[in-house]
């Protein structure tokens, strides 16, 4: 069974788990940390012998002797040994000692050239040069042995870091939980605008006119359907006909080229635009049929057969009630539509519908930037606890819950 324990109380039970593994290599790295700090401190000694600032009229000599007890001082007198031992802690001091040593040694190689031509100083030279190569050797041996052996410890570290930094942005995401509660009657007010605008805007929209317009748009789209099923053969063999008279095989009237065209592009609009009876369609679907005997016009019979049945129908008014029906309901519709021009309807529309989405985003605005530091914070979360999870579990052989 898993223990549960909270991250604070799964720390402190890691760390205490693991101290009898960790204590030996981080002993031997303060051991050696503390050999470090007192070859830097050699060094400093060894550079005290250099300084003439006290001498009233210094020579260029003594001058350059000055500087590098100075510079010395400048250089080393910040390098401190790491309060907490830790395998990044280390390799930033050593790195950073490095550093400096190179800078030193740069600074050095410049001063030194002059001082070693005058004996008075060869014994400060030698003295000093000692001290820093015996400090350059406790750094070698600390990277190639101590720094080294200490790696080994660097997984239980990283549980270690990643439990406080689990901690850390629990503690975050609790902030930030806070602050957006806070900020949660700011966020009703908006709220309510939008939810008294939203409620105009749907009366506006739930108007009779609109439901009679949209109910008016399917029965044009049902009556179009039907209607262009009726001429499906027709149109083909309209477009050979026209074909034909382009060729100037058969002769065609303007009137009667326009109505084909018309009915292959838009048979209900031809009908539609009609006087009731649509005697101009009938009379171009009678010349249709009439012109498609000739011998120009070549269709198969099968198709030809049911172009005709359906000129026929059409010529005993089968679509007589579908022109009536989309004749009322687009004069409906232009009436509707001219009457909510009069009542500025679409305007009141519009611009409740800006105000809404205005007030979105002013209301999303109030908290967006917590909420989505808050969701970072939650996938951090997310992803640290089962990591940790694993590798507490696989480090000592207990299986552990976190309780968030």
């Amino acid at each position: 069974m898993p223990e549960d324990k909270t991250p604070d109380e799964a720390l402190e039970w890691f760390n205490s788990r693991i101290s009898s593994s960790v204590s030996g290599p981080r002993n031997s790295a303060t051991k050696h940390l503390r050999a470090i700090m007192d070859r830097i401190e050699e060094v400093k000694t060894a550079a005290h012998r250099f300084d003439y600032s006290d001498i009233k009229d210094p020579d260029v000599y003594q001058n350059y002797a000055t500087t590098i007890y100075n510079r010395t001082l400048e250089l080393f007198e910040d390098i401190i040994q790491p309060e907490e031992i830790t395998h990044e802690n280390l390799e930033h001091f050593v790195n950073d000692t490095k550093n400096k040593i190179s800078t030193y040694i740069n600074m050095l190689s410049k001063y030194l050239s002059w001082l070693k031509r005058d004996r008075s100083y060869k014994t400060k030279v030698k003295t000093l040069d000692r001290s820093l190569t015996r400090l350059k050797e406790e750094i070698h041996l600390f990277e190639n042995k101590t720094l080294l052996s200490y790696t080994e410890i660097i997984k239980f570290e990283k549980v270690i870091d990643d439990l406080n930094i689990l901690i850390q942005n629990l503690e975050r995401n609790q902030y930030l939980e806070n602050e957006i509660e806070s900020h949660k009657n700011d966020v009703e007010k908006v709220t309510k605008k939008i939810e008294v605008n939203q409620k105009e805007l749907d009366e506006l929209k739930n108007h009779p006119g609109f439901q009679q317009l949209l109910k008016n748009r399917k029965e044009l789209e049902h009556i179009e359907i039907s209607i262009s099923n009726k001429v499906t053969e027709i149109k083909k063999l309209s477009s050979k006909v026209l074909r034909a008279a382009d060729s100037r095989k058969v002769e065609l009237s303007d009137l009667d080229r326009d109505t084909m065209k018309n009915l292959i592009k838009d048979p209900m609009g031809v009908i539609v635009k009609e006087r009731e009876g649509y005697s101009g369609v009938k009379y171009t679907l009678r010349t249709l049929k009439e012109i498609s005997q000739e011998p120009a016009i070549q269709m198969k019979k099968e198709r030809l057969q049911r172009a005709y049945e359906n000129i026929d129908e059409i010529l005993n008014d089968e679509l007589l009630e579908y022109q009536k029906k989309a004749q009322f309901m687009i004069n409906q519709n232009e009436a509707i539509d001219s009457k909510f021009k009069e009542m500025r309807l679409d305007i009141k529309i519009k611009k409740l519908e800006g105000e809404i989405d205005n007030l979105k985003i002013d209301r999303n605005r109030i908290t967006l930037s917590l909420r989505r530091e808050n969701e970072e914070i939650e996938a951090k979360i997310s992803s640290l606890t089962k990591s940790i999870e694993k590798r507490i579990e696989e480090y000592t052989d207990r299986e552990v819950k976190l309780k968030l």
